[in-house]
């Protein structure tokens, strides 16, 4: 009899502890998945819109167009529009206290670093140290300080 109690206890604690085992990086919202790459903070939520947040104002540089404001932030939200900044106040894409590390969210590993797939949505660390999001059929990478949407 003590060796069933002893059984049943052991199962019953192992399953108690299986969601705690099992938890990735704690997100605010379950539909968006929130990261940081760098000094990027991003999230891309659950209908595929990806939103980048940056330390510091950035530029912007189209194919078709020159943008000569600094940007602190870039949404992928349209597809008939390009990546493009929203001008809002404050880090709509930040976590309070920071967003997890890439690393800690990722899918899968690319050939130069993790990546972040979700709701249609990609992110992932690449050559060099560039970051690039693909959403919606638009994207936009990050390398050597310019962003080319």
């Amino acid at each position: 009899m003590t060796k069933a109690l002893v059984k049943a206890a052991t199962v019953l604690a192992a399953a108690a502890l299986m969601p705690i085992l099992s938890t990735a990086a704690a997100q605010a919202d379950p539909g968006t998945v929130y990261f940081r790459a760098g000094s990027t903070n991003c999230a891309i939520s659950g209908n595929g819109t990806v939103g980048c947040d940056f330390h510091q104002p950035t530029r912007v540089d189209y194919s078709f167009l020159p943008f000569l404001i600094p940007v602190s932030d870039l949404v992928i939200d349209q597809p008939w529009l390009p990546a493009h900044p929203t001008f809002g106040s404050g880090a709509a894409h930040t976590l309070p206290g920071g967003n997890p590390d890439i690393s800690s969210v990722k899918t899968a590993d690319g050939t130069w670093g993790p990546i972040v797939e979700h709701a249609g949505a990609r992110c992932e660390v690449g050559f060099h140290g560039s970051f690039t999001c693909q959403a919606k059929g638009r994207g936009f990478t990050s390398i050597g300080g310019t962003i080319s949407a």
